[in-house]
């Protein structure tokens, strides 16, 4: 499988291109990959702020997530796989190792904005869909994302 660690700051541009490929996987028209650029952006001083994990297969960046303290509980942020590796369990290693670190740190719930075309992985990894927000954008005035979460208490597959 593939090796999971901490990223380190000078790793940005290069998880913000696979924050990019990895959204575009998608077919999301360019009008709104351009509108997305500044949220698919992994600033160092990001990295440096939150706990960024990212999961290399043969010394090559695969994945990447993120757990942001937010308090009483977590926030679930910037889950992108490679896309040669999507399906491979990439994705699943890294929000189990990110869900295992937040239930060592502190008890809370993990909260997730769901893309919609990744709803399904989290219901797989035992999220529980729990609401919805507004996410318009050109030409979808109604679209929203599912929001998850995560219950550290039960976690599936004895992950905490």
């Amino acid at each position: 499988m593939s090796l999971i660690r901490h990223a380190k700051p000078d790793e940005a541009d290069a998880l913000t291109a696979l924050a990019q490929r990895a959204k575009a996987h998608w077919g999301y028209s360019s009008a709104w990959m351009d509108a997305w650029r500044s949220q698919l952006t992994i600033a160092p001083d990001y990295i440096a702020r939150h706990r960024v994990l990212v999961a290399e297969l043969a010394g090559r960046l695969a994945g990447m997530c993120a757990l942001e303290d937010k308090g009483p509980g977590w926030s679930l942020e910037n889950v992108w796989v490679d896309p040669a590796h999507i399906g491979h369990g990439v994705g699943r290693a890294l929000v189990q190792h990110a869900l295992q670190l937040a239930a060592s740190a502190r008890p809370g719930p993990v909260m997730v904005e769901s893309d919609p075309n990744a709803a399904g992985f989290y219901r797989q990894l035992g999220a529980r869909e729990v609401g919805t927000v507004a996410a318009a954008m050109p030409g979808a005035p109604d679209r929203v994302l599912p929001v998850f979460e995560f219950r550290l208490d039960v976690l599936p597959g004895g992950t905490a």
